[in-house]
């Protein structure tokens, strides 16, 4: 029986998670490759997320559990990757294939999560007692896990911008930004995002440190 090395198995699962995301996409109807400026359907959803803020609270299906044991599941396997050989080089570049828009951990792809319905209308759903979108969960789990791994929020907002401006592009698409993408700014509120995760780490930092 042939015996694959943990860089050759590491290898295949990255290409099958991406074959994965591109299937899903197809799927849905959604554009081969999409970027930080896209702004049209996600896909299929488990519940019926409502597109506006004037409902009552109660009318929001509630994805804070599945949204827990999903960051929690990252941060293992973000966990396992820091401690290889230059883990932390890996991890950044998880980080580039893994959170750019309709990759593995983009939750606005996700069915158990608020994204964009077929008509390009913003989603919403209930989280930690806050009604919020798609991209609020996405950006606040990229916060949370870049905290864990010792970036500092200032960098990763940073780094944000230069992807929703289409510099990284090339890295991850292999294309060049168009000039709309060029023209796109990450919004405050994604910023905002990424901050609530870093302080989202630091009280989950608090509660775990003697463990």
């Amino acid at each position: 029986m042939k015996i694959f090395s943990a860089k050759t198995l590491n290898k295949t699962l990255a290409k099958e998670q991406k074959l994965r995301a591109a299937q899903w996409l197809e799927i849905n109807g959604c554009p081969k490759v999409v970027d930080a400026a896209y702004d049209g359907y996600t896909g299929v959803k488990l519940h019926k997320f409502p597109t506006t803020k004037d409902y009552p609270y109660t009318v929001y299906p509630d994805v804070t559990q599945d949204y827990e044991n999903l960051k929690m599941n990252m941060f293992a396997e973000v966990k396992f990757k820091m401690k290889e050989t230059f883990g932390r080089i890996k991890v950044l570049k998880m980080f580039l294939d893994n959170f750019s828009t309709g990759a593995k951990w983009d939750t606005k792809f996700m069915v158990e999560f608020p994204g964009r319905d077929r008509k390009g209308r913003v989603q919403f759903a209930k989280y930690d007692g806050q009604i919020v979108t798609g991209n609020y969960l996405s950006n606040n789990i990229y916060g949370f896990l870049c905290a864990m791994i010792g970036i500092p929020e200032r960098l990763s907002k940073f780094i944000a911008r230069v992807y929703s401006k289409g510099f990284l592009e090339p890295l991850i698409s292999g294309k060049i930004p168009d000039k709309k993408l060029l023209k796109f700014s990450d919004p405050v509120s994604d910023q905002n995002a990424i901050s609530s995760g870093y302080r989202d780490f630091r009280i989950w930092k608090n509660k775990h440190k003697n463990m």
